[in-house]
């Protein structure tokens, strides 16, 4: 039985919002996000293309790659989708764009309010490279 692009994408959103040893994301440039997960290189970024603009779901390994893409709706106007699997896949991967997002604002707000004890370790660091060994 093939594992389905609904049952994957929801995966990663429960992995992602983990209370314990959450799935950890990296914002990167151009607004989209990276992870490694078992040997897999996972991004999530916006595909745009002529008429349609949606998330994008990146797998890889080696040459081997495969997407999952955000469904497209089938109204020009509205959310209608094909079949209600798509109407929901489209709610996850939507879901699980918020949550990497989030993740990533958090930590770098964690960041910028801990910036000088971050500064004053690594400058502690390179000025005084013996004094961790003890």
């Amino acid at each position: 039985m093939a594992v389905s692009d609904l049952y994957v994408a929801q995966y990663l959103l429960d992995a992602t919002q983990a209370a314990e040893s959450p799935l950890v994301w990296q914002a990167e440039d151009g607004g989209s996000f990276s992870t490694h997960l078992n040997g897999v290189k996972l991004s999530l970024f916006h595909a745009r293309t002529l008429g349609w603009s949606g998330l994008c779901l990146s797998l890889s390994r080696g040459e081997e790659v495969t997407y999952v893409e955000e469904p497209r709706p089938v109204a020009l106007f509205g959310r209608k989708f094909r079949t209600d699997d798509d109407e929901r896949l489209s709610a996850v991967i939507q879901h699980l764009a918020h949550a990497v997002s989030r993740q990533c604002q958090a930590r770098k707000l964690r960041a910028w309010t801990l910036r000088d004890s971050i500064r004053e370790s690594l400058y502690r660091r390179i000025l005084f490279p013996d004094a961790d060994r003890g």
